[in-house]
């Protein structure tokens, strides 16, 4: 193999790195997209039109240059939020068997029905466990962390 043979094979190798590297930085970048996408959703920000979400992003990018301090602030409410629980887990047990109207309610509900313990389950936001309560009775409602 001649001295030719081998610059074009290493050109052609660093050709490949390049590729990767490129397609690597893509799938990053459009990690990173799809991230804020859901930390909007997150925030309940979703609701909003288009234009409406980026005007909100603008005013808050202005906010952020006039008052730098303000970015602290912001970490402190992410963090706060990012420790809630998006949903709690749920066990419904009754002493004695429910009506059928409640048990009907309770598959409506997306229960389910663990034979083995004897109970139904299910994970729900925390402000859908006081409609489960509702259904079934506060003394036969429990939640558990996640």
């Amino acid at each position: 193999m001649n001295e030719l043979d081998k610059i074009e094979q290493r050109k052609l190798a660093l050709q490949r790195k390049e590729r990767a590297l490129k397609e690597k930085t893509r799938k990053t970048e459009n990690a990173r997209k799809y991230k804020l996408g859901g930390m909007v959703v997150k925030a309940g920000l979703d609701v909003l039109e288009d234009d409406e979400i980026i005007g909100l992003l603008f005013q808050q990018k202005n906010i952020l240059a006039k008052n730098k301090s303000v970015k602290q602030e912001w970490r402190e409410l992410g963090f706060e939020a990012s420790k809630k629980p998006e949903k709690v887990g749920v066990i419904v047990k009754f002493t004695d068997k429910p009506d059928e109207e409640i048990t009907k309610k309770l598959k409506a509900e997306k229960l389910r029905w663990n034979r083995i313990s004897k109970q139904w389950e299910g994970t729900f936001p925390p402000e859908k466990v006081a409609h489960i309560r509702a259904i079934a009775g506060t003394q036969n409602v429990s939640e558990v962390e996640l």
